[in-house]
């Protein structure tokens, strides 16, 4: 079962294993990103904070939607991408989900929405387009933070 979607451009690090694994009683960890999948020495790196109570996969975001729509994992599945860019190619493969964890984005000479959020016109129009579509975009980087709403930038 797929628990959480979380866009974070730092993909796995001690936020996501330390706070929201524990949070959300994940037994595995999907990191999707193309470009980690295809880092052997990365996926190696990001696959070996796995243990025994969580397994830790990189895939690529292909990977991914191919993996959760060939029926729902039994697991408690928490996914990680690296960027909004990622998030929509997984919603525009077919993956349909109602809420996406914003956690850290950071975008140089962006609009800074939280300290771990700063967005890009690119960004903003992803998220403007996820709102259209029904996804809640919880703005938070660790669960014992409140969520921020997200308010549009754009005119």
């Amino acid at each position: 079962m797929l628990i959480l979607i979380r866009v974070d451009d730092r993909l796995l690090h001690g936020q996501v294993i330390c706070s929201w694994v524990p949070y959300t009683r994940a037994d595995a960890l999907v990191v999707a990103s193309d470009e980690a999948a295809g880092d052997r020495l990365a996926a190696d790196i990001i696959s070996a904070c796995g243990c025994e109570e969580l397994s830790v996969h990189v895939k690529s975001v292909a990977e991914a939607v191919r993996y959760f729509s060939g029926g729902a994992p039994e697991e408690r599945v928490m996914l990680v991408v690296g960027d909004l860019r990622d998030a929509m190619r997984l919603y525009e493969s077919g993956m349909r989900f109602k809420a996406l964890n914003l956690g850290n984005i950071h975008r140089e000479g962006g609009r800074r929405i939280t300290p771990s959020i700063i967005v890009n016109d690119e960004d903003e129009e992803l998220m403007d387009r996820f709102a259209a579509m029904g996804v809640d975009l919880e703005i938070r980087d660790v669960p014992r933070s409140e969520p921020v709403a997200y308010v549009s930038g754009r005119k």
